[in-house]
């Protein structure tokens, strides 16, 4: 019961901008369309482009799905970082970037074990996260 109210608060929250948007989308198509329409009746030669809608019900699903995303995300400005888990690994030589600290070894003693990704914050820099490449 608790999960079906809040989705129904965050399907309530979003709907005005939704709206909101989905008027705006119809005011630019029938901008668009009069353009359309004056160049055609000018017999202009530039209205040989098809002309797309952007008011369809595919375009519309877009923008409900991303208000849905939008309101479902975990991380919040001002809010906690997110602490996701990730996998530590060696570089080609087998060292890791921080150094041979058994902190980072499985229980096996080779390194790829599965830790946090705030394990890695330190105050005095930055922390930067390359995620690389499957390719």
């Amino acid at each position: 019961m608790g999960l079906l109210s809040v989705d129904l608060l965050i399907t309530l929250q979003i709907l005005p901008v939704f709206f909101s948007n989905c008027l705006f989308l119809a005011l630019y198509d029938s901008v668009i369309l009069l353009k359309h329409v004056v160049l055609l009746l000018s017999r202009s030669k530039s209205t040989r482009g098809e002309w797309r809608r952007m008011l369809t019900s595919e375009g519309l699903r877009c923008v409900w799905n991303s208000f849905l995303m939008d309101a479902y995300k975990q991380v919040k400005l001002g809010g906690d970082a997110p602490n996701s888990s990730v996998v530590h690994v060696a570089n080609a030589n087998g060292e890791t970037s921080g150094g041979n600290s058994p902190k980072w070894k499985n229980f096996s003693g080779r390194y790829g074990a599965e830790c946090h990704l705030l394990d890695f914050a330190s105050s005095e820099r930055p922390l930067v996260v390359n995620f690389g490449s499957a390719t």
